[in-house]
């Protein structure tokens, strides 16, 4: 059982590393998806490395403020990150272009789909490990 409560820096720390992991593992996830016939917009990269970081150091706050105030703070923490990447797989299937005008083709699913599913298991395992 967990008795010590991360510091705000240190919830960041675990939120910034999370959020370098999800990064990498995401880029690496478009190069598979590339090579099994999914077509990559232009410029992707800093968009998927942008939207892997900053929501992880997001969730990092909110993980340090449920642990910090709640007695059920994992477990929250738990549902909470469920609840938001169930709901990121929305967009993935259902957005006709990318807010730049790009038109998205039928394997869009299969390049982003799994790169929420990374962020979403990052939340919820690195976040408390990093956090430390």
């Amino acid at each position: 059982m967990e008795t010590q409560k991360p510091t705000f820096v240190q919830a960041l720390k675990g939120g910034a590393i999370a959020g370098v992991i999800a990064a990498g593992a995401n880029n690496i996830w478009s190069l598979i998806a590339n090579a099994l016939g999914a077509i990559i917009p232009p410029g992707f990269v800093v968009p998927v490395t942008m939207s892997s970081i900053f929501p992880l150091i997001i969730g990092s706050i909110i993980f340090f403020a449920l642990m910090k105030y709640s007695p059920k703070g994992k477990t929250i923490w738990l549902a909470v990150c469920v609840v938001f990447t169930l709901l990121s797989f929305f967009p993935v299937f259902t957005t006709p272009q990318l807010p730049d005008g790009t038109v998205l083709d039928s394997t869009f699913p299969i390049l982003a789909g799994p790169m929420h599913a990374i962020s979403g298991f990052l939340a919820i395992w690195a976040i408390p490990k990093f956090s430390k």
